[in-house]
């Protein structure tokens, strides 16, 4: 892996230059200010400069699997492992967790509190049902959009 930035299209053009004038590697490095190994590397073959593939480790889940995992996760109060576990997937749970930190549309929040449903809220709720049951709810709809359709305008 390179440890320093690469040589830019400037800096290739003046290492040609200077190498054509008669320039050491030391020299070039010196006016450009470069170390003297990076010049002698590009010298040897400036036309493969650059052209090596970074390669790294292989990531142990698929793009399909991390698909997967979002899809999962979305919506739903499982963890980690029971993600893991459903989907029977053969890597850890911190892999998990860092295929979901890494989904822009994940974000993993803690769930607001809710009130139990009293008997009470019970009843109403029935009692709303049963007076409601013969309402026509397509023109409920449309009368409440057309009044914020009004409200807007």
């Amino acid at each position: 892996m390179p440890r320093g930035r690469r040589l830019s299209t400037e800096e290739k053009a003046q290492i040609s230059a200077l190498n054509g004038a008669g320039f050491g590697f030391r020299a070039i490095g010196l006016q450009i200010g470069r170390t003297h190994c990076l010049i002698s590397a590009y010298l040897r073959n400036p036309g493969e400069y650059n052209k090596k593939k970074d390669t790294g480790r292989r990531r142990t889940l698929t793009a399909h699997d991390e698909r997967q995992i979002c899809r999962r996760a979305s919506n739903s109060c499982l963890s980690l492992n029971q993600i893991r576990a459903d989907l029977e997937l053969t890597v850890s749970k911190s892999t998990v967790w860092t295929a979901l930190h890494r989904s822009e549309h994940i974000v993993r929040e803690i769930m607001k509190k809710a009130p139990r449903l009293t008997p009470l809220h019970k009843a109403a709720r029935l009692d709303f049902v049963r007076r409601n049951m013969t309402t026509d709810w397509n023109t409920v709809m449309i009368v409440f959009y057309m009044r914020v359709v009004r409200m807007a305008l």
